[in-house]
């Protein structure tokens, strides 16, 4: 008589099998640019067997010898708990620490390049108000374009100025308009709005 319906491992399980049996590979070759397409189309295949629509994202290996490994829903909320349970299954594995979301990165210069668009914190300003206990706010942004890709560029500033999580569940809506630089009364440099978050 067979048991194996019992201990049938879950696709959580089944994905931190793979990583840990590959995880020299990801901490010490992410950054041969000669393998690293390989490799992350490898991760990506086995990330999807969780759920199609997760990304991932990896740090610099830190002065402490820590690789970050973030597991990012996109902003879609719907998938925050399916995150958050990969990540609750996470193994304990040294030189690695596992995050849910994109998070906060530390400072208030950030620059990011996203195709052929660079763009950092000092390109845009805001004004807020209060939407039912979230905030609403209205982002003024240098040379806007109203491109998919200058907002999805903005999105990855958002995420590291207050982290995915706080701008999914604290922000209300966000609406986008060119900056106007002879009318910024009342305007205020995004990253004031990671005090604003937290209070």
């Amino acid at each position: 008589m067979s048991f194996s319906i019992f201990n049938k491992e879950t696709k959580e399980e089944k994905f931190w099998k793979w990583f840990e049996k590959n995880q020299e590979t990801y901490y010490s070759e992410i950054d041969n640019l000669e393998i690293r397409e390989e490799i992350f189309n490898e991760l990506t295949k086995n990330l999807k067997k969780v759920n199609e629509d997760l990304v991932f994202e990896f740090s610099p290996i830190h002065e402490n010898k820590v690789r970050e490994f973030t597991i990012s829903a996109e902003g879609m909320k719907e998938l925050f708990p399916i995150v958050e349970k990969l990540i609750e299954k996470a193994p304990k594995l040294k030189n690695w620490k596992f995050n849910a979301f994109r998070q906060r990165i530390p400072g208030d210069e950030f620059e990011i390049q996203y195709g052929d668009l660079k763009i950092s914190y000092s390109d845009i300003y805001y004004r807020s108000e209060n939407d039912n206990g979230k905030l609403g706010i209205e982002l003024n942004i240098k040379n806007f374009d109203d491109e998919a890709q200058t907002q999805n560029a903005i999105y990855i500033l958002l995420d590291g100025l207050i982290g995915e999580y706080d701008v999914t569940t604290k922000i209300g809506w966000i609406e986008w308009v060119k900056l106007n630089e002879n009318e910024m009364e009342n305007l205020k440099p995004i990253i004031e709005l990671r005090n604003e978050i937290d209070k």
